[in-house]
């Protein structure tokens, strides 16, 4: 066998690595391709097609006020009334959903509180499985589970915080079902595993439950799944556990989650946008309705806790794309796959609107032209069922959206009613919160008005509307600065947005503050050598580039050695110099003094007082060393005033300075007579390690060859 050189080896493991990276980087990047921005607008028209399915008499009974979990099933869960409280809550902040009046959003929450304050137990004291929308009372002798109740106190604790005032009837609500008996135990606990178990303990936990261990057990499930075994899914890493899109959409919708969640929900999204790309099928899963007589509820898993992917259950049918997950990871990503869901889901649900097989009463009718169906599965069959957690998944995803714009976009415009503006002239200073979004929302304000060149400082806090309006009288000729903090309240979210704002008043004299913060330099040089002397400053100009630069000074003689190239500044900050020095022809100390300066009208203004002073000893090639001192200036601020007259007035506020000593040794006249010794005896060490290396690399050579098994490529 011939023995490949270790050259090529190299060239071809670099061909292939190459080519693994070009495939992965290719694979990840159509990924992540943005679309374009959706619109506000198209988030609102979307919800109030899915808010569409809870008017009276559609998803919701006339009567009673209770909501119906399918449009042909007039029954619910605990799940299906936690995700109608959230509903109602989004769709009102949101404004498609008026706040008071009938059917407003307090008459809706207040008829689902009296329900659950009257409703009948099952005899352990906590709710029963299923309850009918008509009459409220419950439908079987099943108990409840851990999930639904779970989701439920996601809802009611939302409603806390939209409602304060509704808190006493909340608790007592959460006290009268009985939710400590799920909650201690191990074998309700049984029925939920994965990402649903972690999403549901969050609703315990935030009534205080997690004080008993199933649910303090059930709370560390997500570092089980991070730590836990994976598989690869179109080269996307994802957990061995029950892994499909609805728990993590639901969770991070409604809970605070932190980077390590986010990445897994990435993760699953990517998976299914690979698996589209693979197969040219969309994919969507998640669990939901089928539409079909043999098996009415499916779920979709993409992994399995076998580590099995794309499977469904209890029994395998054409995948559906659930309208749900779409609309949910377009929220989120907002790519060109989501927006390709979106689209293609949408079109079909307007089709079927308009299709005379699902018109609605009197006429014989399969769904009324509401809200979104279910989905479609992969033949183009369409799931023709309206089904509330759909609704609510879409609300929850309009709502997610329109509040990511709001922090991104959001912004504070200022306004003053004169332009040229004298001291002593009262004038109004308005500031609004501008927001691209409908979201409902009340602003705190904290405005600080600050003289630039005095000492005036002013505040003022308004806890009132999002647009503010007072009249400010400034006392002298200034320049004054003012922060404004906005902390806007959107009742399930805040929002702070700090900007600050400049106004002229009069003839103000401009500031120019600098310091020097810290020196580099040789401690001592050669005669006739050159060197570096570096400075950093620390400067606090206007808004218009300013010209600044270091001047070096001899001391004793006052003479201008030299001038660091100028840097352009603005605004606050700091920046380096460096000045080149050619040492005298004769020795002893060279002390300098380095001087910042600003030109202005071409001619360069120096901070006198801002200045640093150093000493460098110069000694000729056979001095004799001995201790020299390095010092380096910290300066505090330096202000300086400059007037329309080229006045100019400094004061220096704090000056530190900080000595180090470096200890150099004597050497006798009698060293140097040694050097030409010294030089020798290491040329012979240097030579015998040569020779060694030498003989050890010959006895290496002659063992035998080490030869690869044949079955191992490159």
């Amino acid at each position: 066998m011939h023995k490949p050189s270790p050259v090529a080896g190299i060239l071809i493991l670099l061909m292939l690595l190459s080519n693994t990276l070009i495939h992965m980087s290719s694979a990840t990047s159509a990924s992540y391709t943005q679309s374009e921005e959706t619109d506000v607008s198209e988030w609102i028209n979307w919800a109030k097609d899915a808010w569409s399915y809870y008017e009276p008499g559609i998803g919701v009974d006339p009567t009673t006020g209770i909501p119906k979990a399918s449009y042909r099933w007039p029954y619910l869960t605990d799940w299906d009334l936690g995700g109608y409280i959230i509903a109602i809550i989004e769709a009102e902040l949101m404004g498609i959903l008026p706040k008071e009046g009938e059917w407003g959003a307090d008459d809706r929450i207040e008829k689902i509180l009296r329900f659950l304050e009257t409703r009948q137990l099952s005899p352990y004291g906590i709710p029963y499985y299923l309850y009918k929308s008509t009459n409220g009372q419950h439908w079987r002798e099943d108990i409840t589970n851990v999930s639904d109740s779970g989701r439920l106190l996601i809802g009611l604790a939302m409603l806390k915080k939209y409602r304060p005032d509704l808190a006493e009837r909340i608790e007592a609500i959460v006290r009268r079902s009985n939710y400590e008996l799920l909650a201690n135990s191990t074998k309700a606990w049984r029925t939920t595993a994965g990402f649903y178990k972690y999403y549901v303990a969050q609703g315990f936990k935030l009534f205080g439950l997690d004080k008993y261990q199933p649910v303090q057990t059930a709370l560390k499930e997500f570092d089980n799944i991070v730590k836990g075994p994976h598989v690869d899914v179109y080269g996307v890493s994802l957990p061995k556990t029950e892994v499909t899109s609805e728990p993590l959409l639901h969770m991070v919708f409604e809970l605070n989650v932190d980077d390590r969640y986010l990445d897994y929900v990435r993760r699953v999204y990517e998976a299914q946008e690979r698996r589209y790309r693979n197969t040219g099928k969309f994919t969507a899963w998640t669990e939901g309705n089928t539409g079909l007589q043999h098996v009415t509820y499916v779920y979709q898993w993409i992994v399995t806790p076998r580590g099995d992917t794309w499977k469904i259950t209890p029994k395998d049918i054409t995948p559906i794309i659930f309208t749900k997950a779409a609309f949910g990871f377009h929220a989120l990503y907002n790519t060109n796959y989501t927006r390709k869901l979106v689209d293609y889901l949408i079109e079909k649900n307007e089709e079927r609107k308009k299709d005379p097989r699902y018109c609605y009463p009197p006429l014989y009718c399969i769904l009324p032209p509401k809200a979104f169906i279910e989905g479609v599965d992969e033949n183009g069959r369409l799931v023709t069922e309206l089904i509330d957690k759909t609704q609510v998944m879409v609300i929850e995803a309009a709502y997610y959206a329109l509040k990511k714009k709001a922090l991104e976009s959001a912004d504070i415009a200022f306004e003053k009613s004169s332009m040229n503006i004298t001291p002593g002239e009262t004038i109004q200073l308005r500031f609004t919160y501008l927001d691209p979004t409908p979201l409902r929302h009340t602003c705190k304000y904290n405005i600080t008005i600050v003289g630039s060149t005095t000492s005036y400082i002013t505040q003022r806090n308004f806890d009132t509307s999002c647009n503010v309006t007072f009249n400010w009288t400034p006392p002298r000729d200034d320049i004054y600065h003012i922060t404004v903090k906005t902390i806007a309240n959107y009742f399930l979210f805040n929002n702070t947005v700090t900007k600050s704002f400049d106004i002229k008043v009069g003839t103000p004299s401009l500031t120019k503050e600098a310091s020097i913060i810290d020196v580099s330099y040789p401690v001592q040089v050669n005669t006739n050598e050159e060197f570096d002397v570096n400075i950093t400053l620390r400067y606090k100009f206007g808004t218009e580039p300013t010209p600044l630069t270091i001047i070096v000074r001899d001391k004793l003689t006052g003479q201008t050695i030299t001038r660091a190239n100028p840097a352009n500044v603005a605004g606050e900050g700091e920046t380096s110099f460096t000045a080149t020095i050619k040492a005298p022809d004769r020795e002893g100390t060279l002390s300098l003094i380095l001087i910042p300066a600003y030109q202005e009208k071409g001619d360069w203004i120096e901070l006198g007082n801002a200045t640093a002073a150093i000493e460098v000893l110069v000694i000729g090639f056979q001095q004799t060393q001995g201790t020299v001192t390095k010092t380096v200036i910290k300066k505090e601020v330096t202000h300086v005033t400059v007037t329309q007259s080229i006045t100019v007035e400094r004061w220096i506020t704090t000056t530190h300075t900080v000595t180090e000593t470096t200890t150099i040794e004597h050497y006798a006249t009698a060293t140097a007579d040694l050097a030409p010794i010294v030089i020798i005896i290491c040329s012979i060490a240097l030579l015998t390690i040569a020779i060694l290396a030498l003989l050890f690399s010959r006895r290496k050579l002659s063992q035998p060859e080490y030869h690869q098994h044949e079955d191992v490529g490159w």
